[in-house]
């Protein structure tokens, strides 16, 4: 988390594991709205239907573990932060929210989706959607991390800032495993303590 001169990371190697959701979306529908046999196109859905919700998982276990990171930083005190490519960007938000507003706006047409194709009700869990709402939080309040150069800046949400010595510990080893395995929905289990 640290090196000996005292900064922390801004990525713990959350990026590698993550591609454009909003391009692996596009992709597949762009495919799916090719085929003009419904019958095919019932077939499509349904064999591509866990990786859609596996990518969903990932994203929003990515932005859980980027909050749970904040925290973690958070509580090594006012250190420097090194790898923030955002630093010094001009702060837009509505394009910092660009791809969380995509991410529930698609989670709406996706239930819909599946009870066309699939003829299935499925309801995203509440603590999911929660999950994407205080991502937007911590963004916004944060001004997307354009001026974040250290760990004092960082402002947490909800009750990140109540964490405990021993919960900010499990939560580093957690992510420090998910960035090595690419099990980044596993940090949805840790959505409570946000």
């Amino acid at each position: 988390m640290t090196t000996e001169d005292k900064t922390c990371l801004f990525d713990p190697g959350f990026s590698k594991w993550i591609t454009d959701f909003e391009g692996n979306i596009e992709y597949f529908y762009l495919g799916l709205n090719s085929i003009k046999n419904f019958n095919q196109k019932k077939f499509k859905f349904a064999s591509s239907y866990n990786r859609i919700q596996e990518l969903i998982n990932t994203y929003i276990g990515f932005y859980a573990g980027c909050m749970l990171w904040g925290a973690c930083l958070k509580s090594l005190g006012d250190i420097k932060i090194e790898g923030n490519f955002g630093l010094g960007e001009k702060y837009d938000e509505k394009t910092a929210l660009k791809s969380l507003n995509y991410m529930l706006e698609f989670i709406n047409k996706f239930e819909k989706d599946v009870k066309y194709y699939m003829g299935k009700t499925i309801k995203t869990d509440e603590y999911k959607l929660e999950t994407i709402k205080k991502y937007m939080e911590f963004l916004r309040k944060n001004n997307a991390f354009v001026e974040t150069d250290s760990t004092g800046k960082i402002v947490l949400v909800g009750k990140l800032d109540k964490l405990t010595s021993k919960e900010i510990e499990e939560i580093k080893e957690k992510i420090l495993d998910v960035v090595t395995t690419g099990r980044i929905k596993e940090l949805l289990s840790f959505c409570d303590k946000i």
